[in-house]
């Protein structure tokens, strides 16, 4: 009797799972939170006492939003970050072309001279900015 070598079974080749645009993502996302979370952290580092209104409506969407911040001696900042009036516009202009959808919050102190914030509204219209807010706090 002959013995007949006994075949095994081949199985296919297990396929690897790729984990490298996993990787990637999870990277991306992480980058994309730690951004959004810094700037909107950003806007709420300038200490001002806002304007009270009893008109006031808080906006539904606060996505694609800039903040431009004026303290009570009329220090101007984007942001957290003081700048002048020439430097937003430069920063402001880049981030419209880039996001034309972009919508200018501008947050002035109470204390703020009308003439500061008149010059910052100028600059925003220059710059192509088609919707400025100007943040109040909801008198109740």
């Amino acid at each position: 009797m002959m013995l007949m070598a006994r075949r095994r079974k081949s199985h296919p080749p297990e396929e690897d799972f790729p984990m490298t645009p996993m990787i990637d993502m999870v990277f991306l996302l992480l980058v994309f939170f730690m951004t959004v979370s810094t700037l909107a952290q950003a806007d709420k580092q300038v200490k001002l006492d806002l304007p009270e209104s009893e008109q006031s409506d808080v906006p539904d969407d606060l996505s694609d939003r800039g903040t431009v911040s004026l303290d009570a001696d009329g220090n101007l900042y984007l942001g957290a970050r003081p700048l002048d009036i020439e430097g937003m516009q430069g920063e402001m202009k880049q981030a419209l072309e880039a996001n034309p959808e972009l919508r200018i919050h501008v947050r002035a102190d109470s204390q703020t001279p009308y003439r500061e914030i008149r010059k910052v509204l100028n600059a925003c219209a220059e710059v192509g900015a088609y919707e400025v807010i100007y943040a109040t706090y909801q008198s109740r």
